[in-house]
C-alpha cells in the first residue's frame, strides 16, 4: 500500500492519498499545479517522511529497495554521457539480460535503434526508450510523466496498450494533461490546483459532468467517452 500523509513540500500543501494493492493512479492539474514535485516526493527524489509504503516511511528505504519500488519515468531523457548507445542505457536497467533487452525493443518497435546513441534520439524516441528501461525495471510503482506529450498517435495507443495490460507495470502512476488518456486508463484520480488536493476519488466521479464544471468551468465538455477543449467559451 502506498500513503501519502499530509504532505507540504515546495509548492504543495497537504496532499493526502492512498492506493492499495493492483490500484493506479492518474495526476491531473494545470502547469505548475505541482504534479511533477508530487511524483518526485512519492518516489523519494524529493525528501519527505509524509510518504509511506508498506507502512514503512520512503526515507527509511535502502537504495536497493527504493530502486525496487520506485521508477520514475521522466517527461525528457537526461544524459550523462552523449555517447551512449541504446542498448547501454537498457543496459543499466537490466545486466546481462540480452534477450530481455531485445524483447522490449522489439514490443515498443524500435529494435532497429540499438545501437543509436541516446543523443540522436528524437523526443518520441527518447520516450519509447524511457518506457524500455521502465519495463526492464519492473518496479513497483512506475510513474509516468507525460509519457504521451512526445509522441505521435500510432505510439500513444502503443503505450496506452502496455499500461492497462503489461505485467509488468504492476502499480502505475500516470501523469497528464490528456483527459482522453485519464479516463481511459480508468485508474483514481487526484486533481491539483496550486498545489492543493481539489480532487481525489474513483475516475468515473472525476469525469461526472457536475465536477468537469466544478474543475475546469465551461472549458471541458464531455461526448460519451470523449472530452473536447470548448475554446469558443474562450471568446
Amino acid at each position: 500500500m502506498l500513503r501519502v500523509d499530509n504532505l507540504s513540500v515546495k509548492i504543495l500543501k497537504n496532499i493526502r492519498l492512498s492506493l492499495d494493492a493492483g490500484e493506479h493512479l492518474c495526476i491531473l492539474g494545470a502547469n505548475g499545479s505541482g504534479k511533477t514535485t508530487l511524483s518526485r516526493a512519492i518516489c523519494g527524489l524529493i525528501p519527505s517522511d509524509a510518504v509511506w509504503v508498506d507502512a514503512q516511511p520512503v526515507p527509511s528505504l535502502s537504495p536497493r529497495e527504493r530502486s525496487e519500488t520506485f521508477h520514475f519515468v521522466p517527461a525528457k531523457l537526461d544524459l550523462y554521457d552523449e555517447y551512449l548507445s541504446v542498448r547501454d542505457y537498457l543496459g543499466l536497467n537490466a545486466p546481462a539480460q540480452e534477450a530481455a533487452i531485445n524483447a522490449v525493443l522489439e514490443t515498443l518497435g524500435i529494435s532497429h535503434l540499438r545501437e543509436s546513441r541516446c543523443a540522436k534520439l528524437s523526443s518520441g524516441e527518447s520516450t519509447l526508450l524511457m518506457v524500455a528501461g521502465a519495463m526492464l525495471r519492473r518496479a513497483r510503482y512506475t510513474l509516468f510523466d507525460e509519457p504521451t506529450a512526445n509522441l505521435d498517435a500510432k505510439n500513444s495507443i502503443k503505450l496506452y496498450r502496455l499500461l492497462t495490460s503489461s505485467p509488468l507495470f504492476e502499480h502505475r502512476i500516470v501523469i497528464t494533461h490528456d483527459l482522453n488518456l485519464a479516463y481511459a486508463l480508468g485508474a483514481k484520480i487526484l486533481y491539483l490546483e496550486d498545489g492543493e488536493e481539489r480532487f481525489f476519488g474513483e475516475c468515473e466521479a472525476f469525469f461526472a459532468p457536475e465536477n468537469l464544471q466544478r474543475c475546469f468551468g465551461g472549458f471541458v465538455t464531455r461526448a460519451g467517452e470523449h472530452f473536447m477543449v470548448n475554446y469558443n467559451e474562450a471568446r
